[in-house]
C-alpha cells in the first residue's frame, strides 16, 4: 500500500494495456478483410476511429514507461571535454596557430581602467575565495599578474581566486587565437592530471555572445540554451544536461564578442555577468569598447590582461619560417626593415597577429612583397593595411604554380564574400551558419519559393495516390503548396543533428506553435481533397490520422540527438547528415500514414508523402533556395557551401564545427563598410 490507498498502481496500466490490444486486435481483423469491405465507407471509419484511439493510449502509456534517468555529470564532461578538443584542435591548424610555431602571447594587466583592484580578483575579505586553484596549480597572488606569456596565462586561469579573466587588446591583436591556445591548454591540462582529481578540471566551452540581450533574457537562462546548440547537448533533455553540468562546475565559460553587441548592451551585459554567472569566465573583447562600456559597469572580481604588440624579431622569423632557407630576396629585405627600423611603416603595420598572417596570405614565396617597403606608396601602416585587405582576396585566386585551380575567379570570390560580410555585420554576428541562410531572403521570396517547391511536391504526392478528380488533385496539391509556402514564413531552420530515435518525442512531441499550426493543416490538406471525392467521414478520418502521423514526424525530428557530435564535423558533413536525418525521419513517417491510411492509397504514396515532405521541411532543403535566390539576385555561386570550401582552402574562411567564419575578423569588416551602391568595390 502507498498513500492508504489499496489499489496496486500498475493495474490501471495494465487496464489500459488490455483496452489497446483490444482495439489493435480490432485494427488487425479489418486490415485482413479483402479489398472491397475493407474500403466500404463505413468499415473504414470504423477503423479509423479505432486507430486513432489506439494511437492515443498507447501514446499515453508510452509516455509513462520512458525513464528519466539522473544525468550522469562525469561521463558528459568527459563527452563533452572529448567534442571540444576534435572542435577547437581542427579550429587552430586551419588558423595556423599550430603549424608553423604560433606567434607569441605576451601580456600584461591592463593599465586602462576597466576592472577593479587586482585584491578584488585575488583575496576577499572573510578569506573565502570562489574557485579553488586547479589540482597542481597554485593560488594566484596580486604580484603575478603584471605580466607573462602563454604558459602563464593559463596558470593564471587555473588559480585565479574569483574565477574571472578578462583579455583585451586592440583589433587584430590576437584575442580569439590567444582564446582557443588557452583553450587547448586547459583541455590538455584536464588529460594530464589524475583521474581522480579529473572531475575538479572543468571543460572549456568558447562560445559567442551574439543573441544574447542582457536586458530581458538572464544570462544562465540564454547560456543554457546556447549549450543546447551543440549537438552532445541537443535535444529533449538537453537543457537539464546543460544545466546539470554548469551546477555542478563541470563547465568554464570562455565569452567572445562583447564589443560586437550593441554599444547600449555593454554595460548591462557586464552587470548582468557580474551577477548571475557562477562558472569560471573568461571574456575578450577590444579594449576601446571596454573602456567605454566600464565608465557604467565593471565585471567585478575581474582581472583585466591586455595582449601587447608582437616583437619585430619574432615578427621577421614567422615570417621567414614556412620559407626556404635562404629565403627569397624580397622577403629577406623586408625581414632585415622590420626587425631594423621601428619606425617605417610596414614594422607598425605587422605590429599584430592579424597584419602578419594578412601578409603571408597576400604574397606568395616568389611575390613582390618588398612592394610594401616603398613609402611613396605606402606613408603609414594604416594604408599597408589597406592595400592588403583590398588584395588579398585577388592573390588568394590568383593563378600560379602550386596553386589549385579555382571554378571561381577573383571578382566572384569579391562579390560573393562582399554580400555575406554585409549580411553577417548588419546581424551583429561573426559566425556564418549555413542553415540560417533562409532567413537572409526576404520573407515574401522566400514564401514564393517554398510555395513553388512545395506544389511540386504535393502534385507528386497527388500523383501517386490514384484516387480523386483531377480538379480535387489540383486543389490538393495547392494547399500542399501553400502550407509549405506559409511555413516558410514562421518556421525558423534547426541546426543539423544526426538521427538517433527518442521514443519520448515519436509518442509525446514537443511541438513549437508554428510546427502545431503546420501539423493542423497538413493533415487538412490531404483531408479536404479526400473529403471531396469521396465523403466527409472519410476526408475527417484521413485528416486526423495525418495529423497523428504528422506530429509524431515532427516530434521525431525534434527528438533526434547527435551519436557522435556534430561540433567538430565539417559544414559539407553537417548538411549531409541532415538530408539522411530528414530523408529517414520522413520515411518512417511515410511508412506510418500507410499503414493507418492504406485503404485510401498505396504504400507508394504515403512513402512520396513522407519523403518528400522530410525533404522540405530539411535545413538543407532551405538553404538551398536561399543559393538560388542569392545567385539570381546577386550573382553568387548556387553552391555556396562548395564555394565556401573553395575559399577556406584559400585561407579566407575557417571553420569552427559546422559554422564558417572569416578567417580575419578584419576583412569581414572591411568588405561590409565597402560601398553598398550594389557592387562590390573594384580593385
Amino acid at each position: 500500500m502507498r498513500d492508504g490507498v489499496g489499489v496496486k498502481p500498475w493495474l490501471p496500466r495494465l487496464a489500459r494495456f488490455v483496452v489497446a490490444a483490444g482495439l489493435g486486435a480490432g485494427v488487425l481483423w479489418v486490415a485482413l478483410l479483402d479489398p472491397a469491405p475493407r474500403g466500404e465507407m463505413s468499415t473504414f471509419g470504423q477503423f479509423a476511429l479505432a486507430a486513432a484511439t489506439m494511437v492515443l493510449l498507447l501514446w499515453d502509456q508510452l509516455v509513462k514507461v520512458v525513464t528519466h534517468a539522473p544525468v550522469d555529470v562525469d561521463g558528459l564532461a568527459d563527452d563533452l571535454a572529448q567534442a571540444m578538443r576534435a572542435q577547437w584542435q581542427q579550429a587552430a591548424t586551419e588558423r595556423g596557430l599550430l603549424q608553423p610555431a604560433p606567434l607569441p602571447i605576451r601580456w600584461r594587466r591592463s593599465r586602462e581602467p576597466v576592472a577593479g583592484p587586482s585584491s578584488a580578483a585575488t583575496t576577499t575579505r572573510d578569506g573565502h575565495v570562489p574557485f579553488d586553484p586547479l589540482p597542481g596549480l597554485d593560488r594566484v597572488t596580486s604580484a603575478r599578474l603584471r605580466n607573462g606569456d602563454r604558459r602563464t596565462l593559463h596558470r593564471i586561469y587555473g588559480g585565479l581566486p574569483s574565477g574571472r579573466l578578462i583579455i583585451t587588446g586592440e583589433p587584430g591583436s590576437g584575442k580569439s587565437s590567444a582564446a582557443v591556445l588557452l583553450l587547448l591548454d586547459a583541455l590538455r591540462y584536464r588529460d594530464q592530471v589524475d583521474p581522480a582529481e579529473r572531475q575538479r578540471v572543468p571543460v572549456p566551452v568558447l562560445i559567442t555572445l551574439s543573441g544574447w540581450n542582457p536586458g530581458n533574457q538572464p544570462f544562465m537562462e540564454w547560456l543554457v540554451g546556447k549549450l543546447g546548440t551543440l549537438p552532445l547537448l541537443h535535444g529533449r533533455r538537453g537543457g537539464e544536461r546543460a544545466t546539470a553540468l554548469l551546477r555542478a562546475g563541470r563547465i568554464a565559460v570562455f565569452l567572445d564578442g562583447l564589443d560586437e553587441m550593441p554599444e547600449h548592451t555593454r554595460a548591462i551585459a557586464l552587470r548582468s555577468l557580474t551577477r548571475q554567472v557562477t562558472a569560471r569566465l573568461v571574456l575578450l573583447t577590444r579594449t576601446r569598447e571596454l573602456v567605454v562600456a566600464a565608465t557604467q559597469h565593471i565585471l567585478v572580481g575581474a582581472v583585466a590582461l591586455e595582449l601587447l604588440p608582437l616583437r619585430p624579431p619574432d615578427v621577421a622569423d614567422h615570417l621567414l619560417r614556412p620559407l626556404p632557407d635562404p629565403p627569397p630576396p624580397s622577403w629577406r629585405r623586408v625581414a632585415d626593415t622590420v626587425v631594423n627600423d621601428a619606425g617605417h611603416p610596414l614594422t607598425q603595420a605587422v605590429s599584430t597577429p592579424l597584419t602578419v598572417n594578412l601578409v603571408r596570405d597576400t604574397y606568395p614565396v616568389d611575390g613582390p612583397v618588398d612592394e610594401l617597403l616603398d613609402t611613396s606608396r605606402f606613408a603609414d601602416a594604416a594604408a599597408i593595411i589597406r592595400h592588403l585587405l583590398d588584395h588579398v582576396i585577388e592573390s588568394a585566386y590568383a593563378q600560379g604554380p602550386g596553386k589549385p585551380v579555382s571554378r571561381y575567379d577573383g571578382a566572384t570570390a569579391r562579390r560573393t564574400l562582399f554580400h555575406i560580410a554585409g549580411h553577417l555585420s548588419r546581424a551583429g554576428s561573426r559566425d556564418l551558419e549555413w542553415w540560417s541562410l533562409p532567413t537572409w531572403v526576404p520573407r515574401p521570396v522566400r514564401v514564393t519559393l517554398a510555395t513553388a517547391v512545395g506544389t511540386g511536391a504535393g502534385w507528386i504526392v497527388f500523383a501517386t495516390m490514384g484516387i480523386g478528380s483531377p480538379p480535387a488533385k489540383f486543389s490538393g496539391v495547392a494547399l500542399y503548396g501553400l502550407t509549405f509556402g506559409l511555413a516558410a514564413t514562421f518556421v525558423v531552420p534547426d541546426p543539423p543533428h544526426r538521427v538517433r530515435l527518442a521514443v519520448g518525442h515519436l509518442v509525446r512531441p514537443r511541438l513549437t506553435v508554428p510546427e502545431r499550426i503546420g501539423v493542423v493543416v497538413g493533415g487538412a490538406v490531404p483531408g479536404i481533397a479526400v473529403w471531396q471525392v469521396t465523403e466527409p467521414i472519410v476526408g475527417l478520418a484521413l485528416g486526423a490520422v495525418l495529423v497523428f502521423g504528422f506530429a509524431a514526424f515532427l516530434g521525431l525530428l525534434n527528438g533526434t540527438t547527435s551519436s557522435g557530435g556534430l561540433e567538430a564535423a565539417e559544414p559539407v558533413e553537417a548538411w549531409r547528415h541532415d538530408v539522411i536525418a530528414h530523408l529517414l525521419s520522413g520515411a518512417l513517417a511515410g511508412v506510418a500514414v500507410w499503414l493507418l491510411t492504406f485503404s485510401l492509397s498505396g504504400w507508394t504514396a504515403a512513402l512520396a508523402y513522407g519523403v518528400l515532405t522530410g525533404l522540405l521541411v530539411a535545413s538543407a532543403t532551405q538553404t538551398f533556395l536561399a543559393q538560388v535566390y542569392f545567385t539570381l539576385r546577386y550573382g553568387t555561386p548556387i553552391r555556396l557551401l562548395r564555394f565556401l570550401e573553395d575559399a577556406r582552402s584559400r585561407h579566407l574562411i575557417r571553420t569552427v564545427g559546422p559554422v564558417y567564419q572569416f578567417r580575419h575578423a578584419l576583412l569581414q569588416d572591411h568588405l561590409a563598410e565597402a560601398p553598398t551602391s550594389g557592387n562590390p568595390p573594384e580593385r
